[in-house]
């Protein structure tokens, strides 16, 4: 693309209006270190300090999701009885994918939860992230596998319990504030339980782990700790889907100082 600033005209400085003014050198340099190190501070304090917090995706145990207050925890286990069978599968990313797929596709009622459509539905979502399900569980994908362990979670007392009022795949946004930096949380909450006034009041975030450790378990708790926090709504489950744990959390308890309207 040829501008031609060659052929541009001259600007001619005696056609501008009066109190224009030309300066034929370089004008003084007045500033010293001092005005520079005041001008420096005054973008820093105009400058918004913004972090952003994504629990959803922060899965690693040994890196604990920063939150602004400490919140009372507490564990329980589910009283549903355990599994028939022994858990026997390898765990995965991909396995989690098609799990957490399931459980929104029967929430939404896209799939229905008899254990056969599980299973075809689960085959074919194997195939659409590029692998052949297979029967053995503990080498691969196997959907009767994945399919069983969705309908054993469905079938927990807790969840049963909810699940009329459960909402697949919600997103959720807060702002909070935490030593001078704004603090943005953004995620998708895998399940929210809506109440009958139509207000939120209980979270739950599945987990595909096969064997779940402590700090893994701590990690969890303080991802569904923050969406809590900055939503205001009271409850959270952590349901490890394949060994059918279930892990209460309570919201944060705001002090005064920390309590915002």
């Amino acid at each position: 693309m040829d501008f031609d600033l060659d052929g541009l005209p001259l600007i001619a400085i005696d056609h501008h209006p009066p109190g224009f003014e030309t300066v034929d050198s370089d004008p003084e340099n007045s500033q010293t270190r001092e005005t520079f190190a005041a001008e420096a501070a005054a973008v820093m304090a105009a400058t918004l300090r913004l972090r952003w917090i994504a629990p959803s995706r922060d899965e690693d145990p040994q890196g604990p999701l920063e939150v602004v207050a400490e919140p009372k925890i507490v564990v329980a286990a589910d009283n549903a009885p355990a599994p028939d069978v022994a858990i026997s599968a390898q765990g995965g990313r991909e396995r989690g994918l098609v799990i957490h797929k399931l459980f929104e596709e029967v929430l939404t009622g896209e799939t229905a939860d008899d254990l056969s459509t599980l299973t075809a539905r689960a085959a074919d979502l194997a195939r659409a992230i590029g692998r052949e399900p297979g029967r053995d569980a503990m080498s691969g994908l196997s959907a009767e596998e994945m399919a069983g362990t969705v309908a054993r979670t469905l079938q927990l007392s807790e969840i049963a319990a909810l699940r009329p009022r459960l909402l697949a795949e919600l997103p959720v946004y807060g702002l909070s504030e935490d030593d001078g930096v704004d603090l943005a949380t953004f995620g998708i909450v895998d399940a929210l339980c809506v109440g009958e006034d139509g207000k939120p009041e209980l979270v739950i975030d599945w987990k595909s782990d096969v064997s779940p450790s402590a700090a893994a378990s701590d990690h969890y708790r303080s991802q569904v700790r923050r969406y809590l926090e900055v939503t205001g709504i009271p409850k959270g489950l952590v349901v490890f889907v394949t060994t059918g744990d279930v892990l209460r959390v309570s919201a944060p308890v705001l002090t005064l100082s920390k309590a915002r309207t």
